[in-house]
């Protein structure tokens, strides 16, 4: 069994190690990681999520022509990316993921923000950015010492948040027919639970929710339960 694991807003492949060790032998976790960052930082960053979608549905087909058993997990972003990805495998006719786990993100349906209304964060100035970001627990304390890194991260996150604010969902005409996990923190003030139910009308089963101890981050302090969740799921 092959877990692709689709990174948060300015992630990069390597957020998921410390999960990988959690995994039963059984399941390949591996971490997938869109342009612009980590190994693929000479690329051009994408700002359309869709586009991002695409990208990494390329770098996954090899696998999922395979034949061979497969989920997708992501966080935050990672989890529209992962759904748009599963949309996507399921419009072209191709073997469906065995399970989708979203964690840390509304429902597709649920508008991230009104752009009538609210100032987008992509567009807000540094000082405004970086304490959005620091609000969601994303800044660790050895990134906001160093000038030079913030410098470096601000155009890959500002490209992931304009990506994420500007897309607008489109209905599926029937709920896909896959099996869903979604995980998200009881203290996420970026997700509250209201925009979290919504993700049932994605799938035409029962989604499972997992509530999991802290923030929007929480669930990389809760790993063995998000693992447990997982392995329950694929094994």
């Amino acid at each position: 069994m092959t877990l692709f694991a689709i990174p948060y807003a300015g992630g990069h492949s390597l957020v998921y190690r410390n999960l990988k060790t959690l995994l039963n032998p059984s399941i390949e976790l591996k971490a997938l990681e869109p342009p612009g960052r980590g190994k693929r930082v000479k690329e051009k960053l994408i700002t359309d999520i869709n586009l991002i979608a695409d990208n990494l549905f390329e770098i996954m087909l090899p696998e999922i022509e395979s034949g061979n058993d497969y989920a997708i997990f992501g966080h935050s972003m990672g989890s529209l990316i992962a759904y748009l990805v599963t949309k996507k495998i399921h419009q072209a006719g191709l073997p469906l993921p065995a399970h989708l786990f979203c964690s840390g993100h509304g429902a597709p349906a649920v508008p991230k923000i009104d752009l009538s209304v609210d100032q987008p964060k992509h567009t807000a100035s540094s000082e405004i950015f970086w304490e959005y970001i620091d609000g969601l627990g994303a800044l660790p304390p050895e990134l906001k010492e160093h000038e030079e890194l913030m410098n470096y991260f601000e155009p890959i996150i500002r490209a992931d948040i304009q990506a994420l604010e500007l897309y607008v969902y489109e209905p599926i005409s029937i709920p896909l027919p896959v099996n869903m996990t979604v995980l998200y923190g009881i203290n996420d003030v970026e997700t509250p639970v209201s925009g979290i139910m919504p993700w049932q009308i994605e799938s035409e089963f029962p989604v499972e929710f997992v509530p999991v101890a802290g923030g929007h981050f929480g669930i990389f302090d809760e790993l063995e339960k998000v693992a447990e969740q997982i392995r329950s799921k694929l094994i």
